[in-house]
This record gives C-alpha cells, sequence and structure tokens, in this order.
C-alpha cells in the first residue's frame, strides 16, 4: 500500500463534495476529493436542471458539474477516482484507506457520499436489473422510445424521470404509494398536462415478469388486490438510502441512516464534517448540498490551521 498527506481530504464529489473542494482550495488548503463513480454523483442521472440560481434558461446537470469541478481544480483541488473503504481516528486526524490500496493521512474529513435510490423491492430485481429495470431514465431512456414503461416512486425524482421519458416512450405509467406526488407543484403540473401519462396511487411493486426481460409489472393495490402493467421497462425512483457506512460507530445516525448533526455540518468528532445529502435535514437540493459543502470547507480549514498553530507554538486566531 501506498501513502498520501493531506490537509482535507474530501469523500464523494457531488455537489457538495465539489463546492468544499472549491472553498477549501481557495483558503489555501489544497484538498483531495475521492470518488468511486464519476465527479458530479446521483446529479448526472438527472438530465436538465431548472432550479439551480443563476441560470435562467436551466443548465445541462453533466455540464453545471463539470463547470464545478474545472473551478475547484483551478484553484488546486485534486480529484482521484477511487474509493474509500475505510474511515479512523489517528494522533494526526483521520487515516482513510481505498480500494485501490493507498492510504490517506488526513489533518479534517469531509464526508460528502449522498444517497443513493432504493432498489426495487421485489425477488426478481437482480435478474432484471439492465433487462428493463433502470435507475436512470437520462442513460435508458433511449432503449424504450415508442415502447410503455412504469416508473415507481412519487417524489420529485419520479417526476422528473416520468417528464423525460414521456418525450420518447408510448406511455408512462407512474406508481406510487400516497394518494398524491410529493413533489414540486409545477413538475406535477408539467407531468399532468402530458396525454401519455396515466397515474396509479396507493399501489406498490409486487412482482416483475417476463421472459428473460421486463414484460409486465405486478402491483399490490392499497384498496386491496393487484394489476398488472404490460411495460417493457421499470424506472426505479424511489425514496433514497444515505451511504453513510464509512461513519459507522463514529457519528450519530437516525433510524433512516442519515447523520445528525448537532451543528450544521459539524459532528462529534474534531476535524470530521458532514455535507449533503448524506446528513440529516428538510430539504434536499443540489443548492442544499452546495453549502453545506462551503460550510464544511471553511470549519475544516479552521480546523486544521488551529492544529498546526499549536504545533508550531503560535497562538490560534
Amino acid at each position: 500500500m501506498s501513502e498520501r498527506t493531506t490537509d482535507i481530504l474530501i469523500i464523494g464529489a457531488g455537489p457538495a463534495g465539489l463546492a468544499a473542494a472549491l472553498y477549501a482550495s481557495r483558503s489555501l488548503v489544497k484538498p483531495v476529493v475521492l470518488e468511486r463513480m464519476s465527479v458530479g454523483g446521483l446529479v448526472l442521472s438527472t438530465e436538465w436542471i431548472d432550479n439551480y440560481p443563476g441560470f435562467p434558461d436551466g443548465i445541462a446537470a453533466p455540464e453545471l458539474m463539470d463547470r464545478m469541478r474545472r473551478q475547484a481544480e483551478r484553484f488546486g483541488a485534486e480529484f482521484v477516482s477511487d474509493e474509500a473503504l475505510s474511515l479512523n481516528r489517528t494522533d494526526m486526524g483521520f487515516s482513510v484507506t481505498t480500494a485501490g490500496g493507498t492510504v490517506y493521512q488526513a489533518g479534517s474529513v469531509i464526508v460528502a457520499t449522498g444517497a443513493m435510490p432504493r432498489v426495487l423491492p421485489v425477488k426478481e430485481e437482480s435478474r432484471y436489473r439492465g433487462r428493463g429495470i433502470s435507475y436512470c431514465a437520462t442513460c435508458d431512456a433511449a432503449f424504450f422510445k415508442g415502447k410503455p414503461v412504469a416508473v415507481v416512486g412519487g417524489g420529485g425524482s419520479a417526476v422528473e424521470e416520468a417528464l423525460v421519458l414521456a418525450r420518447g416512450c408510448s406511455k408512462v405509467v407512474v406508481v406510487f404509494p400516497l394518494d398524491s406526488l410529493q413533489a414540486e407543484p409545477i413538475l406535477v403540473e408539467q407531468l399532468r398536462a402530458l396525454s401519455n401519462v396515466e397515474f396509479i396511487p396507493g399501489a406498490a411493486p409486487a412482482a416483475v415478469e417476463g421472459e428473460g426481460k421486463v414484460e409486465r409489472l405486478r402491483l399490490r393495490l392499497s384498496a386491496g388486490g393487484e394489476k398488472t402493467l404490460e411495460v417493457a421497462a421499470v424506472f426505479v425512483a424511489m425514496e433514497f438510502v444515505p451511504t453513510g457506512d464509512l461513519l459507522k460507530g463514529l457519528v450519530e445516525v437516525d433510524a433512516q441512516g442519515y447523520v445528525v448533526t448537532p451543528e450544521s455540518t459539524e459532528t462529534g468528532v474534531p476535524g470530521l464534517y458532514i455535507a449533503g445529502d448524506v446528513r440529516r435535514k428538510s430539504l434536499k437540493q443540489i443548492v442544499t448540498a452546495v453549502a453545506d459543502g462551503a460550510v464544511a470547507a471553511q470549519r475544516a480549514g479552521i480546523y486544521v490551521r488551529s492544529r498546526k498553530g499549536k504545533k508550531n507554538g503560535t497562538p490560534e486566531n
């Protein structure tokens, strides 16, 4: 294994991690950012963003993430494609071991690992994943052009997925467990105005069927009984699951697995900060993730400089 030392290590390069990288690097603390997937994180599964300030006509999600990355790199942030496997406290601060065989010794760590979509809760999920079960309409919509599909989920992500699919699919059936969609009213209004979109409230997936690929989605209705949909694909956009396994035993988490931060992005562990959707908060949006990243980087910078000052015998500011 190789070893590296850095003042601030940022784990995750979604909006929160990218903002943290920018603010940390601008404070003259060169951060290293680890990302196990693509820089931009889960945002890359979204096609278009209309609610990020400063873009009156909207902006493509990949373009926004690329701009954030380039801006952070301009000030010295370093991005590394690798996965953090463990996080431990040390005398220096923290030790992070990666899948690539590198051990990072960091004065401070910002965890911005976000959340992932919940897996479709049917026993056939693994059999049909990639054969009609999808978690990204932007990625896979073209494969089902002119065909009927279902979207499972009742939040903002489900509505956005359905809007993307409705452009090319013959029919989009939105299946959700509650009586109404829990999404921005303007998006729900846009979706309901489309003639090729149907809604089935009070329903949950029971089974996926088909010969080698998705052909039917069987639903369990809250009012009783079942209903079967003839569809070529099932796009899953259910609630999200926080990806904070690294933090087990270090910080407090709630019943859903989100990290509880007593004050903004700070944890009870000195030098360890949480940013973005892995943190428990009322609004999970790109703009709030970016705010988290900026605050976490500012606090981490203060922490690292204060420790260096103590070691050098200089007073804290």
